[in-house]
């Protein structure tokens, strides 16, 4: 019996071990392991990256004189080229005719300027002529008015002369018949004598007076024809010395005639190098203007990338990622090797033509470190913060518009205490490709924030730390 009772007790205690062991095994498949990472204070680092093309950052224009006929190109874009070798070749017959043609705009242009020279020449005398005659004119206006003025002002002294030689006489001889009458005492002795003689004096004074009156307004007239004439005098003399009018006749005519020799010039020398154009120096074709068969315009032929001078790379980024590029910014060049290229820098940003989304970028680059027309990888870095509270962008969920993390705590069950998931909303402040910064106050440095899950979280799920 009591063997019995040792058997059934051995039994019940492997039976216990056997359910907690599958207790347990069901416990660690149910519970959603998980791994934690508490909030940091650190830099957020955002990085922009970017594929570019190599171009040069000098480039060199070829022009050529218009209306000449290009009879071969014999490079194409992206093409490098040395100093020498040849882009095009002009049509000779083009040539011999531009040179025909310019000879004889150069003839006619001479012609016109030295009919335009002559004629300046002759208004030039013309015009110091009727200055010297308008100028002379206005003398002999000056003095014959002088003269005549002073003509009629001495007939004015003249007439006032004789009509004051009246009144003296005049008084004189009423002074004396007063003197005769009493005298003689014969009262009305020279009465008839005397009425005759007041009569003839009042006569003679009237004709005086009008004499006088008439000789000043001879004179207000003759000042009056004086200043009238000088007026049309002086208005002569002013027209013949006022500036002449601007003419740019001739200076236009000598300017386009000094361009015809030098295109001239020009065409003599394509005459005598056969219509041959060559590079001025090594570099890699960046456009063509012209092919085979046209005609040059007033625009560049040719326009290369010298070799000569610092690189630039082209690319373009993302109108979000404009906040951490700037102008003088370091960047980091790789080649297609995995090489990296060091003293780079932003150039300029600038606004994509067909893409509002996406801005051009701008890199100088050291001289030598890559070739023209070579492609790479650029990378640009800017720090922000530091941050007091860093997590991590796995342990971020968004639901509703709403963003927020989880987080570990403890909760007393039948089974004991437990470790459950805890939501917590948060805001975030900046983030990168890899960790979120996030608000003040969101979380607490001892939090254990869950980063990784092998499941699905909700609110109060049961979890525990993975062993891996």
């Amino acid at each position: 019996m009591k063997k019995k009772l040792i058997q059934a007790t051995c039994l019940f205690f492997v039976m216990m071990l056997i359910f907690t062991i599958l207790s347990r095994v069901s416990d660690s498949v149910n519970v959603i392991q998980i791994q934690t990472k508490n909030p940091a204070n650190q830099m957020i680092t955002h990085e922009v990256k970017g594929s570019g093309k190599v171009e040069g950052s000098q480039e060199v224009a070829v022009f050529v004189l218009e209306n000449l006929q290009v009879e071969q190109v014999m490079v194409h874009a992206g093409q490098t080229v040395k100093k020498g070798d040849i882009l095009l070749k002009l049509s000779q017959n083009s040539i011999q005719a531009a040179l025909k043609n310019l000879d004889d705009k150069v003839k006619t242009l001479e012609g016109q300027a030295k009919d335009l020279e002559s004629q300046k020449k002759v208004n030039s005398q013309k015009r110091a002529a009727e200055q010297t005659w308008a100028g002379n004119s206005y003398d002999l206006a000056v003095q014959s008015g002088n003269v005549s003025v002073d003509n009629a002002r001495a007939e004015v002294q003249i007439a006032q002369q004789r009509l004051d030689e009246f009144y003296r006489e005049k008084e004189a001889k009423t002074s004396g018949d007063d003197l005769s009458g009493f005298t003689d005492g014969e009262e009305g002795f020279n009465d008839g004598e005397t009425t005759v003689t007041q009569e003839d004096d009042s006569a003679t004074e009237t004709a005086l007076q009008d004499d006088l009156r008439a000789r000043q307004e001879a004179l207000n007239e003759v000042i009056a024809g004086r200043n009238q004439t000088l007026a049309s005098a002086g208005k002569a003399l002013s027209d013949a010395s006022a500036p002449e009018s601007s003419d740019s006749t001739l200076e236009n005519v000598q300017r386009e005639l000094e361009n015809a020799r030098a295109d001239m010039e020009k065409v003599t020398v394509l005459q005598s190098i056969e219509g041959v154009i060559s590079s001025s120096s090594d570099g890699v074709i960046k456009s063509l203007s012209v092919q085979t068969g046209d005609l040059t315009g007033q625009t560049a032929a040719v326009v290369l990338y010298s070799a000569d001078g610092a690189l630039r790379m082209t690319g373009t980024i993302s109108k979000e990622d404009i906040k951490y590029v700037s102008a003088g910014a370091d960047v980091k060049i790789t080649d297609n090797n995995n090489n990296d290229i060091s003293g780079a820098t932003v150039e300029n940003i600038t606004e994509n033509n067909e893409d509002n989304n996406i801005r051009d970028l701008s890199i100088i680059m050291p001289a030598d470190s890559l070739s023209i027309g070579q492609s790479g990888d650029f990378s640009i870095s800017k720090d922000a913060g530091p941050y007091s509270c860093c997590v991590p962008l796995s342990a971020l969920y968004q639901e509703n518009g709403k963003v927020y993390v989880y987080v570990t705590d403890t909760e007393n069950t039948v089974l004991g205490t437990v470790m459950v998931a805890r939501k917590v909303e948060v805001t975030v402040q900046d983030k990168n490709q890899t960790t979120a910064a996030l608000g003040e106050g969101s979380l607490s440095t001892d939090q254990a924030v869950i980063v990784q899950a092998d499941r699905e979280l909700k609110d109060g799920s049961r979890v525990r730390i993975s062993e891996n």
